[in-house]
């Protein structure tokens, strides 16, 4: 399958052609406010067991007690596998939480950085550095 390219008279292509400007600290404004958004998710801040936040999902989303009561059954081997089943599960929801919790993390340092470097180009451009 051929990589799809957008049409040469896309807007924004072309940054002088199509006018195209940024403002460091406009961008830096939406870093800190994609900060803002992820402390409830990621557990920061005094809230931190707030519903979805990592906390919250360590704290209540193990299943532990259905996987108690699922090993107390007698003679149901199902019980048991459906019970490490359920922690497996969970271990991999963790890490997959975590994981995309850091990579948004990564991201949002991108956007600090690239305002940074538009903020740097602008005082060089302007003379000032």
């Amino acid at each position: 399958m051929g990589e799809t390219q957008p049409p040469a008279n896309w807007p924004g292509l072309e940054a002088e052609r199509d006018g195209v400007t940024y403002s460091a600290e406009k961008i830096m404004n939406v870093a800190e406010e994609l900060r803002e958004v992820m402390k409830p998710i990621s557990g920061e801040g005094s809230r931190s067991s707030r519903q979805g936040s990592l906390n919250d999902l360590a704290a209540y989303g193990d299943l532990s007690d259905v996987r108690r009561h699922l090993l107390s059954i007698d003679d149901w081997p199902g019980g048991a596998t459906f019970g490490d089943t359920l922690r497996q599960s969970y271990d991999e929801f963790m890490a997959v939480y975590e994981e995309v919790l850091e990579n948004f993390g990564t991201a949002i340092a991108l956007v600090e950085a690239g305002a940074g470097n538009y903020q740097a180009t602008n005082g060089a451009n302007e003379g000032v550095v």
